[in-house]
């Protein structure tokens, strides 16, 4: 279930055909080993980041090489990984000067990535080819956004552990259960089902969408276990945020949750290849005003190699959906100037089609509420 080397010669072909319509000579990107920050690293290595932060040279020809810090998973990542050349030091800046150096022949240098890191990536800003940088991270959304057959497979892996997840903890939802023993749980599931790691938050306080690490709070009867489950299965992440209710639930949470689906069902209905996602965003939240509710948080992401991959479902979002993409709806619906007050935040992950949209879930967030 690796990635194919076929399937990286294509990625680096394909980065360098576009490197070489904006005159690059090479690029240096960065990468962050956490789950928002590591897709770019990881679309050239095959590996995440584990150490800190790290950087790839990618040269127009020749072969990439990967320099960081010392760090005890490095001989485990040059076993698993694509790149070949590592440089393992404690003066990152002085070697990404020497490397850059080798494949300098007077054109611009492309930073991927650079603007997302600590405060010490800046300092790649007093380079001695300072003058030749330019931002060159959108090569990498051109290529990243829309995903192959293999990365699609991988999605809709992540997808399944997110159900078995979901079925997994619907009978948790009972009062008295802590908020530690869910999230246990959850763990439990997707590690055991092989992912390399997982972003997932939970609310077990009232019906309230204060989503955060679990913090000890105690399910009661009349509220919601709600949890946006995020597997990342070979590096690919999926998003399920469910609300499951607890000990019945209250009538105000099943008006929100009916104005919930008519929501979404109105967002798949637009989600196509040509169409924007502010526009999926805005039919969403018209649905939702027609109701007297507010969408007081982001409508969904783009996602992959990133828990976040380029893009949030926003009124101002102009990216235009192209058939392979892949991302979360997660429309939510609150009382307006209700931040803190009750809400439903709930969604599936979606893969963008000729024809529509796939819904890779499988399970129905609607059955916990009595929606058979």
């Amino acid at each position: 279930m690796e990635i194919s080397l076929k399937e990286r010669n294509r990625r680096y072909s394909a980065i360098r055909e576009l490197m070489r319509k904006e005159d690059l000579d090479s690029l240096l990107i960065y990468g962050w080993g956490d789950h928002f920050y590591a897709g770019n690293m990881r679309y050239v290595t095959n590996f995440g980041t584990g150490g800190g932060e790290q950087f790839c040279v990618f040269p127009l020809q020749g072969e990439p090489i990967l320099i960081s810090r010392p760090t005890p998973g490095l001989p485990k990542f040059r076993r698993v990984g694509w790149v070949n050349r590592f440089s393992v030091t404690s003066n990152l800046f002085e070697e990404i000067n020497r490397e850059l150096s080798r494949f300098h022949r007077g054109n611009r240098i492309g930073t991927v990535g650079i603007e997302k890191g600590s405060a010490p990536s800046f300092l790649i800003l007093d380079l001695p080819y300072r003058d030749k940088l330019v931002d060159a991270t959108d090569i990498f959304r051109q290529l990243r956004l829309v995903k192959c057959p293999e990365e699609i497979e991988k999605i809709r892996v992540s997808a399944s552990i997110a159900d078995k997840v979901f079925n997994g903890i619907s009978d948790m939802a009972k009062p008295g259960i802590s908020d530690f023993a869910v999230y246990g749980e959850v763990k439990h599931i997707i590690y055991e089902m092989g992912c390399d790691k997982s972003f997932d938050i939970i609310d077990a306080e009232g019906a309230k969408m204060n989503h955060s690490y679990p913090t000890g709070d105690i399910l009661e009867a009349g509220s919601t276990l709600a949890i946006e489950i995020s597997p990342c299965y070979r590096g690919y992440y999926a998003q399920l945020p469910v609300a499951i209710p607890v000990g019945g639930c209250p009538k105000h949470l099943k008006e929100m949750v009916s104005v919930w689906e008519k929501a979404i069902e109105a967002g798949v209905n637009v989600l196509r290849s040509g169409v924007k996602v502010c526009d999926v965003y805005n039919t969403m939240e018209g649905v939702i005003k027609k109701h007297g509710y507010a969408m007081l948080a982001r409508a969904g992401h783009s996602l992959g190699l990133d828990l976040v991959d380029f893009f949030s479902v926003t009124e101002s979002e102009d990216t235009e959906l192209k058939t392979g993409m892949t991302l979360v709806l997660h429309p939510n619906v609150q009382l307006p100037d209700s931040r803190e007050g009750d809400g439903i935040f709930m969604g599936y992950t979606y893969l963008i089609t000729e024809t529509g949209a796939e819904k890779l879930n499988k399970v129905n967030l609607m059955t916990p509420f009595g929606d058979d």
